[in-house]
């Protein structure tokens, strides 16, 4: 895992899973002072692969993933310029 609790702009894949269907995507978002921005979800694999999906999800379940995903980060006190 990489270190999102930097700031810029960063992906991950995560597999969603609903009654009717399971499938991968990658959530693009960008991290800043003033918060998160989500940039895009997209389709890994299948028919829709590449596909800008956002729309097609609920956007404060993505929010949750991108937060823990931010959470479970390696930190290291390098990545905010901390001093020892």
């Amino acid at each position: 895992m990489g270190t999102p609790s930097m700031y810029g702009s960063f992906s991950f894949v995560t597999e969603l899973d609903c009654e009717w269907a399971t499938m991968d995507i990658r959530i693009f978002y960008t991290n800043h002072s003033e918060g998160i921005d989500l940039d895009k979800i997209e389709m890994v694999g299948g028919n829709l692969a590449g596909d800008n999906v956002t729309s097609y999800f609920n956007i404060d379940y993505i929010f949750d993933l991108i937060r823990d995903e931010i959470a479970e980060a390696d930190y290291h006190w390098t990545d905010h310029g901390d001093v020892a």
